[in-house]
């Protein structure tokens, strides 16, 4: 590569780390003033007489949880488009 290619590879990888950089700094300044509240403000809750304070007794949550038949969890697609890319073993066809 010449020197003169090399600067300006060089100035243009700058100019997007820059750019990602500055992105990611605005919208964390972003999001953390829209989560904020104002002062002052404070969360009210409707509180009729009849709510319930305690859960009844023998009360429980139940969970059911359906896959189908050919699903598979993103984490492993993610792991093997991975893989794919730095020379392991990928996807199986």
């Amino acid at each position: 590569m010449r020197p003169d290619q090399a600067t300006s590879w060089y100035r243009r990888m700058s100019a997007v780390y820059a750019l990602g950089a500055w992105t990611v700094l605005g919208s964390l300044i972003f999001f953390d003033r829209k989560k904020r509240k104002p002062a002052g403000e404070v969360d009210q809750k409707d509180v009729s007489t009849s709510e319930i304070i305690e859960a009844p007794k023998g009360f429980y949550v139940e969970t059911v949880v359906t896959y189908r038949e050919d699903f598979v969890p993103i984490t492993d697609k993610i792991l093997s488009y991975l893989k794919s890319w730095t020379g392991g073993p990928g996807p199986k066809s």
